[in-house]
């Protein structure tokens, strides 16, 4: 009896902790005609029927790598438009399993077929979610920025950068690049994309910058058909301020054999206007207040460019090569009347116009080179980034103030400009080792990068009628930063556990050499340890639960070094901290899987450090001045739902979150501790309709809040209407935006003072477009793509 009891425990033992076995399944399908076949393939396991893992059919030849889990019976349904659905029995004995090829019948019962087949919009994956763009009514949006914005686990607060919820700015790889400005994702067209993953629990292969707050992946288009495809989109739209918005795109994408090359070349051009009132009070023992009333009028134009080529030697050895690059051209004007009192009593009031613009050209070329070293798919990868970018800024400030007690008048009229040149260097190496099916894997490499910038401020006051410099506000300077970084990683999975384990350590080096001054005036080096942790328990095929861990740095731009006075106007004046420390960030979670689909997230992040500002009115005068400024520390807790719909007529998901954080503060700041709790409820589904309509329903509610303001709630709703001509390769759409207007309404909260502005910058705005691609497509070669996945990835 005590035997058995031993045999039973070791069964059970072995049973909940078997090895996980990785089995690369392939084969090809014979159709009755030369046609591309088009449909899907799906495991199943031969025991319990439960899915295993599914992908689809675009060639002869099809490919999956799945994970047995210690099952050996699976059957596999090929399923392909106009053809009888096909059932084979297999047995999975060891790592590689090639299907003989499939003849496929002709389903012949039935005159006419409707078969309506769409990628998933999203899926969740180990390490967050990925979004599929290419194939669904994602690609129909204008730009990725609009992606990103109509995804779960992500939002805009101000319309301009990009926030993973609950965590803030993430870092964002483009091809495995990453992004020098956030105005890169509005210039590149959607129907590029071909994919995002959102990686909420980073491994340590990721820098550290920005890392703690989370990873996206952005991958654009590889093309794998034989023969070429062509694709070309454009809209025009008008708001009621009849303000017009245009963009237009093209794509071409070519492959012969082992060779493949894709382009693409767009832009788009947008005006709006808006009109606001601010209100304030020093909080103080000065009594004194102001108001305001402003209006503006802006205007932008983004262009884009990429050329991306593959070679694939053969399927162990994959060279990639790129250029991309973008360009902004934007500007406003804004007028602004104030009036400033002390003790209720009105005592100057001021007059100003403004008018600042900017230019940037951004250019970035890659290299990546990829070898799978053994046929457990261990990889090796190196790449080579370039970027430079060229940003030019401008503008002017007219002011006229009138001194109301003494009937005084007096100007204030000032020119600047600004130029900066960055440069970025960077080369970086990995290789991760599968030790055979054992579930193992080992993951170790490095980067290096530098960062080579000139900037130059000129500073220009209007005498008679002249622009002459102001060589006390005029100012260049030189910095350079340099990041060494090296990394380890472990990875073991079992049936029902898994874990991964890894650390990353960096070495920074900051120089700033100011050439006005002539003397140094940053000189900064120190090296952090970042590690991560993460460990998945998957009871049944359906759930999971991933607890982890990850730390990042947020460094200090080198704009925010500089020391020297900027002056926008005789009230307001900004300048640099030399003496800024990079903010270090932990962050715990929990995530909850069900059917790897719907998922509940919760975290806790602490961050020592972070950057934020210091703003004063005078004690005299209405002078303003700001500078940034290491805050105590901040800490947030935060949870969302992301609920995903999959349905025949209707695709989509709705996004809940909530989160609540604290800030606490350095005595300079002369601020007590500070919370905010924000929220929102995010809803994008589409309605499959008949006849190849479909309709869009896109609804946003949200309270936004930080160290330094607290928002009120905004509601936005927007409907698009889409119809599709031949297979979805030519749609027509149309759509209206805001169509209840918001109005922004936030409280600003800094050293001595709290000022309220409430503000009307987006208006119901009405958008047609149209999206065709052609081509000439022949059957594909049986060249399969680098099984690490990463043969056209940077």
């Amino acid at each position: 009896m005590q035997l058995k009891k031993i045999l039973v425990t070791l069964s059970l033992f072995h049973a909940c902790f078997s090895f996980s076995q990785q089995i690369n399944f392939e084969g090809s399908v014979e159709l009755e005609e030369n046609q591309k076949p088009f449909g899907q393939f799906i495991i199943f396991s031969a025991d319990d029927s439960t899915l295993v893992k599914g992908s689809y059919i675009d060639s002869t030849y099809f490919s999956l790598l799945f994970d047995a889990k210690g099952r050996s019976n699976f059957y596999v349904r090929i399923s392909v438009t106009e053809y009888l659905d096909t059932l084979i029995s297999f047995k999975a004995d060891s790592e590689n399993f090639t299907l003989a090829p499939v003849k496929l019948n002709k389903n012949r019962t039935l005159e006419t077929v409707e078969v309506v087949f769409r990628k998933p919009e999203f899926q969740r994956t180990m390490d967050g979610i990925k979004i599929n763009v290419e194939g669904t009514t994602l690609q129909t949006l204008s730009t990725l920025f609009d992606v990103l914005v109509a995804s779960p686990k992500l939002s805009s607060p101000d319309g301009e950068r990009i926030e993973i919820i609950g965590r803030g700015s993430p870092l964002i790889l483009i091809d495995r690049q990453a992004i020098i400005s956030n105005d890169e994702l509005k210039a590149i067209p959607a129907n590029m994309i071909s994919s995002i993953e959102i990686i909420t629990n980073p491994s340590a292969k990721y820098k550290a910058q920005g890392r703690g707050n989370g990873v996206i992946e952005v991958f654009t288009k590889n093309f794998n058909l034989e023969g070429y495809n062509m694709n070309i989109s454009s809209s025009f739209g008008l708001n009621t301020q009849l303000k017009p918005t245009s963009g237009l795109n093209l794509g071409l994408n070519l492959k012969r054999n082992k060779f493949s090359l894709g382009g693409y070349l767009g832009g788009n051009y947008n005006t709006s206007n808006g009109f606001g009132n601010s209100s304030g009070f020093t909080t103080d023992d000065s009594q004194r207040s102001l108001s305001s009333i402003y209006t503006n009028e802006n205007w932008n134009s983004w262009s884009y460019y990429q050329l991306k080529g593959a070679y694939q030697f053969n399927k162990k050895h994959t060279l990639t090569a790129g250029i991309r690059g973008n360009t902004s051209l934007g500007g406003n004007e804004t007028e602004t009347t104030t009036s400033y009192y002390q003790f209720g009593n009105v005592e100057s009031s001021q007059s100003s116009f403004s008018d600042p613009s900017w230019t940037w050209f951004n250019t970035t070329g890659y290299l990546n080179y990829v070898w799978e070293t053994d046929t457990n798919h261990s990889a090796f990868e190196a790449n080579v980034n370039l970027a430079r970018k060229s940003s030019v800024r401008k503008g002017t400030s007219i002011s006229t103030y009138e001194d109301i007690v003494n009937s005084v008048f007096s100007d204030f009229n000032i020119k600047t400009e600004s130029f900066d040149k960055p440069l970025v260097l960077e080369l970086r190496t990995n290789y991760e080792h599968v030790f055979d099916t054992s579930g193992w894997k080992l993951s170790f490499g490095g980067s290096f990068s530098e960062l080579l910038n000139g900037k130059v401020y000129n500073q220009y006051n209007l005498q008679n009628n002249d622009w002459i410099i102001d060589n006390a506000f005029t100012n260049s300077y030189d910095y350079e930063e340099q990041i060494g970084a090296v990394f380890t990683e472990i990875t073991k999975s079992w049936k029902k556990i898994g874990f991964r384990l890894g650390v990353r350590g960096e070495y920074t080096k900051l120089s700033g050499y100011s050439n006005s001054l002539n003397q140094q005036f940053i000189d900064s080096t120190y090296i952090l340890p970042f590690p991560s942790a993460s460990i998945m328990l998957s009871p049944t095929d359906k759930v999971s639960i991933t607890f982890s861990y990850s730390s990042g740095i947020e460094r200090p731009q080198f704009s925010n070094f500089d020391p020297f006075i900027r002056v926008s106007d005789s009230l307001n004046i900004e300048f640099g901290n030399p003496y800024l420390r990079p903010a270090v960030s932990n962050t715990f979670s929990v995530d909850i899987d069900l059917f790897y689909a719907y998922n509940l997230s919760i975290s806790y992040s602490h961050a020592n450090n972070p950057m934020s500002e210091i703003a004063f009115v005078s004690d005299s005068t209405f002078l303003t001045s700001t500078t940034p400024w290491n805050a105590a520390s901040d800490q947030a807790v935060s949870a969302s739902l992301s609920l995903p719909l999959q349905f025949s007529w209707l695709q989509g998901w709705n996004s809940m979150w909530i989160n609540y954080s604290t800030y606490t503060f350095t005595p300079e700041f002369n601020r007590a501790p500070f919370s905010n709790l924000s929220y929102g409820l995010y809803s994008y589904l589409t309605f499959m309709l008949p006849k190849e309509f479909s309709i869009m329903n896109q609804v946003h509610l949200s309270r936004w809040g930080s160290a330094e303001f607290t928002g009120n709630a905004q509601f936005s709703w927007g409907l698009r209407l889409t119809k599709k001509y031949k297979n979805g390769n030519f749609q027509i759409y149309g759509e209206v935006q805001d169509i209840i207007p918001p109005k922004y309404s936030y409280t600003q909260f800094s050293g001595n003072y709290e000022y309220t502005d409430i503000e009307q910058s987006v208006f119901t705005s009405f958008r047609l477009g149209l999206y065709y691609k052609f081509g000439r497509l022949k059957q594909s070669t049986h060249i399969k793509e680098s099984s690490s996945g990463q043969s056209g990835r940077i």
